[in-house]
C-alpha cells in the first residue's frame, strides 16, 4: 500500500482556497516562469509563499506555518447587501489592491492635493473646455489628468463590490468593476472620487461599495452620492421626473433636450429618471436609444481599459501577467 505525498504547492494551494482562492485563479497570477516543482525545496517554498502573500494580501507567516492563512489590510468601510457578508468580498478586495499596487509601480504622476478639488470646481473646469457635459470619458481623462488611477478590472471571484476608493502609500485609487455597457460607469466613477475628495480614504481606512446608487446609504454614502450628483449635473439633489409617463424613445428625445440645456449628460438622465421613477427596463431602453442616436462607439468598460493603457506601460512590470489578467487584457 502506497501513500500519495502532498507536494509543498499543494499544501500552499489548499490553504488558499479557504480564503476563496481557487488553484486557477492562483495560476493565472503567477509569473510566467513559474514552475510548482521550484516549491520543492525550502528556498523555494519561502519564494513561493512570498511571491503569493503579496499578491494576495495575506500574511506571510500564516502561509509557510500551521496556522489558518489571514488577510493582511487597512480598515474597510463596507457598503454590502443584506445577503453578503464582508468576508465574502475580500477575496476580491484582495485582487482589487493587488490591481492597483502593480499600476502603481509604473505610475510616475504626483500625489495630488486633495484640498485643491470640489464637485463643483471639478465641473466648471471641465466644462469650460467646451464639453457638452460629463460624461464617463471625460470625467475619466480628468482623474488620470490629476493623479487618481482608475483601474477597471474585469477578473474577479464573485461576489465583488461595484466600486472600490483606496489608497496606498498617501496615492488615491479608484476601482470599478460593473460590466454593464453604457451609463453607469460614470455615476460609480464620480462617486468613488467623491469618497477620496471629501476625505473618507485614507492608507488606513478604504471604502467598499457592494452597490452603488443614488439613494439610500450611511453618512459617507450620502455624500458621495450628493458629490457625484453635483459634477455630474450641478446639482446635489438632481433628479428627474415628468408630468405623466414616459416611453423610450420619448424619454430619450426629453433627455437630449435637457441634456443640452443644462450641461448635463443625457444617458444620465435617463438612468437617473429610471431610478427616480423606478422604471429601469424603460430607462435602459431609452439609453440604448440615446447611445445609437449619439454614435457612441466603445462602451464604457471599454473606454476604462483604453485609457488604462495610454497611462501604463504594462509590458514594463515584473508582474505583467497579474495584471493583465485583472485587467482583462
Amino acid at each position: 500500500m502506497t501513500t500519495k505525498t502532498i507536494s509543498p504547492m499543494q499544501t500552499l494551494y489548499a490553504k488558499l482556497h479557504t480564503l476563496g482562492f481557487t488553484k486557477p485563479i492562483v495560476k493565472k497570477l503567477l509569473p510566467e516562469w513559474w514552475d510548482d516543482d521550484i516549491a520543492n525545496t525550502p528556498a523555494g517554498f519561502q519564494e513561493a509563499s512570498l511571491i503569493l502573500s503579496k499578491y494576495l494580501s495575506i500574511r506571510y507567516s500564516s502561509l509557510i506555518g500551521d496556522a489558518a492563512p489571514t488577510f493582511i489590510f487597512p480598515k474597510h468601510k463596507f457598503k454590502h447587501s443584506r445577503n453578503v457578508e464582508e468576508k465574502d468580498l475580500t477575496k476580491s478586495v484582495a485582487l482589487s489592491s493587488l490591481a492597483a499596487r502593480l499600476t502603481l509601480e509604473a505610475y510616475e504622476l504626483d500625489i495630488p492635493n486633495l484640498n485643491e478639488f470640489s464637485a463643483q470646481s471639478i465641473r466648471e473646469t471641465l466644462l469650460s473646455r467646451n464639453a457638452p457635459w460629463i460624461d464617463f470619458n471625460t470625467l475619466l481623462d480628468y482623474c488620470w489628468e490629476i493623479g487618481i488611477p482608475v483601474i477597471f478590472v474585469e477578473n474577479l471571484p464573485s461576489p465583488k463590490m461595484q466600486g472600490l476608493a483606496l489608497q496606498l502609500q498617501g496615492r488615491p485609487v479608484i476601482i470599478l468593476t460593473s460590466a454593464r455597457k453604457h451609463g453607469y460607469l460614470v455615476f460609480h466613477l464620480a462617486h468613488e472620487l467623491g469618497h477620496i475628495i471629501l476625505g473618507h480614504v485614507t492608507d488606513n481606512d478604504w471604502v467598499i461599495d457592494e452597490t452603488i446608487n443614488e439613494s439610500g446609504g450611511d453618512d459617507q454614502e450620502s455624500e458621495a452620492n450628493k458629490f457625484a450628483l453635483e459634477i455630474l449635473t450641478g446639482k446635489s439633489t438632481a433628479s428627474y421626473r415628468s408630468e405623466s409617463p414616459l416611453y423610450p424613445n420619448d424619454l430619450a428625445r426629453s433627455a437630449l433636450q435637457v441634456g443640452r440645456e443644462n450641461k448635463v449628460d443625457p444617458i444620465h438622465i435617463v438612468l437617473n429618471y429610471g431610478h427616480t421613477n423606478q422604471c429601469m427596463p424603460i430607462a435602459n431602453k431609452a439609453c440604448q436609444v440615446l447611445v445609437k442616436s449619439l454614435g457612441i462607439k466603445e462602451t464604457d468598460p471599454e473606454i476604462a481599459k483604453s485609457t488604462f493603457i495610454q497611462h501604463i506601460d504594462v509590458d514594463s512590470l515584473d508582474d505583467e501577467k497579474a495584471l493583465r489578467h485583472l485587467i482583462g487584457m
